[in-house]
């Protein structure tokens, strides 16, 4: 059940008559009470708020309906919420509560203030390093026309939602806790103060920030990561209250015609080489990212076969920490056949006498021969011979293997 929570912090459930519950918390009460347990200060608190609400009626009433929840938002006319919450959750203001996630008011107003901007480079430009691109943003700054106040100074009100502070109390829920913090007001956007619209500059609006174009520089280091972040101080969003927030300039790797980057690691893209050149050697050259040709060469007899996977010690991607070591280049291999036909019977039977010798077979007397046919694409040819006769609006006909998809998770 949703609503349970303070009926199992007083040990009852929902169904409990009011002399029932009363009972449990006058026990749970004695024995956690601070007197006579003094580390069960918190304890004790839940229990008596718990008990504050299931005593009452009405209280228990709404709480059952919309769980705390609805206390908190005054469901079915209940008081006021916040004076309830505060006197059981009190804090002083100018403090930073729970909720404040450790760093403050400062912090969460400088972290949304934050201006996320993602780069593409070329696979080139992080392999190299030693070049700057621009990068194009939009940030908020204080309106020069108004010195960010808004309007003039003298028509500046104290917020009437915060009394100036800037700051108005909430609360999060988390089961049957209640953890009361700090955030900046709604109204006022943290400043304390607001001012009539008839006075409002017509520059921001009244808001006391414009928005403007920026461009910026970003330096790409040699080796830097796919996906890394660079981190300009103070170069992002100007909220009203605090300082200017940072720009976070995200490097997107774009995609490379030739090489496939894993960390450290390249891989040579779609390496094609004939039964020939497997056999009998080759040598293949290409432009690396630096413009260096390099020429893969493998001797005749050192046979590659399909799929092999061999490396380059040396020629992968520098170490972004280290930058004159670098990671290794992996080539995988695909080896293209000949097609049919593509020699005589007697160059067949020459090729026969180099190649390997064949496996010893002998035809059993009572074997059967058959013939052995290329599958032609789904949908073209007979279907009689190669799908076993079925026609496509057999509703009771197995799906053709093409369309059967590896099931996951």
């Amino acid at each position: 059940m949703e609503n349970v929570e303070l009926y199992e912090i007083l040990g009852v459930n929902k169904n409990s008559t009011d002399a029932e519950i009363k009972k449990n918390y006058r026990k749970l009460a004695k024995e956690f009470h601070p007197d006579k347990n003094p580390e069960a200060g918190d304890k004790f608190k839940e229990i008596s708020f718990a008990y504050e609400i299931l005593s009452d009626p009405d209280k228990r009433k709404i709480y059952d309906r919309y769980g705390l929840k609805g206390l908190q938002e005054g469901s079915d006319g209940f008081g006021d919420a916040s004076e309830f919450f505060s006197h059981w959750f009190p804090f002083t203001a100018g403090h930073s509560h729970a909720g404040d996630g450790g760093g403050g008011a400062n912090s969460r107003a400088r972290q949304a203030a934050q201006v996320v901007v993602k780069l593409e480079v070329t696979l080139e430009e992080l392999y190299n390093g030693n070049v700057s691109k621009p990068v194009e943003y939009k940030r908020t700054s204080f309106c020069v026309d108004c010195d960010g106040e808004g309007g003039p100074k003298m028509s500046l009100e104290q917020c009437k939602a915060c009394n100036g502070t800037g700051r108005t109390a909430n609360y999060s829920f988390m089961g049957a806790f209640v953890n009361a913090f700090e955030s900046t007001c709604p109204s006022c956007y943290g400043r304390g103060t607001t001012i009539p619209e008839a006075s409002r500059c017509t520059t921001c609006s009244g808001s006391g920030l414009v928005e403007e174009e920026v461009k910026h520089e970003v330096p790409i280091e040699k080796g830097a990561p796919n996906m890394s972040k660079i981190v300009f101080h103070s170069a992002g969003n100007q909220p009203l209250v605090g300082e200017r927030g940072d720009l976070i300039v995200v490097l997107v790797q774009a995609e490379h015609a030739v090489f496939i980057r894993r960390q450290n690691d390249l891989f040579l893209r779609d390496m094609r080489i004939n039964i020939t050149q497997a056999l009998c050697g080759f040598i293949h050259c290409f432009q690396h990212l630096d413009g260096r040709p390099i020429c893969i060469t493998n001797k005749p007899g050192d046979v590659i076969k399909y799929g092999e996977l061999r490396v380059v010690s040396g020629e992968g991607m520098p170490l972004r920490n280290n930058p004159f070591e670098r990671g290794d280049l992996f080539v995988e291999f695909n080896i293209d056949f000949p097609d049919d036909n593509f020699a005589t019977e007697d160059q067949m039977h020459l090729l026969e006498t180099l190649l390997p010798p064949r496996q010893p077979f002998t035809m059993p007397e009572d074997a059967e021969e058959v013939v052995m046919m290329e599958v032609p694409p789904y949908g073209e040819g007979s279907h009689a011979g190669a799908h076993g006769g079925m026609d496509d609006d057999d509703d009771d006909a197995p799906p053709h293997f093409e369309s059967v998809q590896c099931q996951t998770g």
